[in-house]
């Protein structure tokens, strides 16, 4: 599967279409922007080189969603932005990366822990 032309975020139960504004050297780029708002989504890959922790280097991959709200006259502009991060030795196995990454992706989706997130609580 290959991420397409345009990618729909669910905000507050209303879907919101970005397009594709951006591709290359293992990225991409989409964005919306509207008369109140932006919302831009960057999807990154890299490699790290080798270090202490792998002799091997790490394959790295960055998924990261950021919302402006524009400033008016009576309140400053506004900068909401969530990521995450995948990170695996470049040589693993890729089925059992991917399910430590959807074992958090389905964390984060359980009623009350992004409440709970961003509440300080842990």
């Amino acid at each position: 599967m290959a991420f397409g032309s345009t990618l729909t975020l669910v905000f507050n139960g209303v879907n919101t279409v970005l397009n594709r504004i951006n591709q290359g050297s293992y990225g991409s780029e989409y964005l919306l922007t509207g008369t109140l708002g932006e919302w831009r989504v960057k999807i990154r890959h890299s490699k790290e080189a080798p270090s202490a922790l792998s002799v091997r280097g790490f394959d790295r991959h960055n998924l990261e969603v950021t919302y402006t709200i524009f400033a008016t006259a009576t309140v400053p502009q506004r900068v909401k932005q969530a990521y995450v991060v995948f990170r695996n030795d470049y040589d693993d196995d890729k089925a059992v990366s991917g399910y430590v990454d959807a074992a958090l992706i389905d964390f984060m989706d359980v009623a009350g822990t992004i409440t709970d997130m961003v509440n300080w609580l842990n």
